[in-house]
């Protein structure tokens, strides 16, 4: 599942800045009028043959003066939709060997 997340990320203009297999989570960003950072978590479920994955999108805010910027979390749904159906196409095409 964390292969589906990265490519689904890629398809989506994301630039992957960090990965880790270990932990299970994925970080990346794109410009797009503003710079939108995206950040994916996949884990098995104990016990059982399922996986969970969470995604959430932000609008990066710099802040004048700040050293640190501010992450806006984008809640609108057709976002999340495209993200998770691109996992759902990559997941299938790989159960299917396609």
């Amino acid at each position: 599942m964390m292969q589906a997340a990265l490519g689904a990320l890629q398809d989506l203009g994301y630039t992957i800045e960090e990965s880790q297999a270990a932990t299970g989570v994925i970080v990346g960003s794109r410009i797009s009028g503003a710079r939108i950072r995206a950040q994916v978590t996949v884990r098995p479920v104990p016990g059982q043959p399922a996986t969970v994955m969470r995604a959430t999108f932000q609008r990066i805010i710099p802040r004048p003066g700040a050293m640190l910027a501010v992450g806006e979390t984008l809640e609108e749904p057709a976002l999340y939709q495209g993200f998770f159906e691109r996992v759902a196409q990559s997941a299938f095409l790989t159960a299917h060997e396609i």
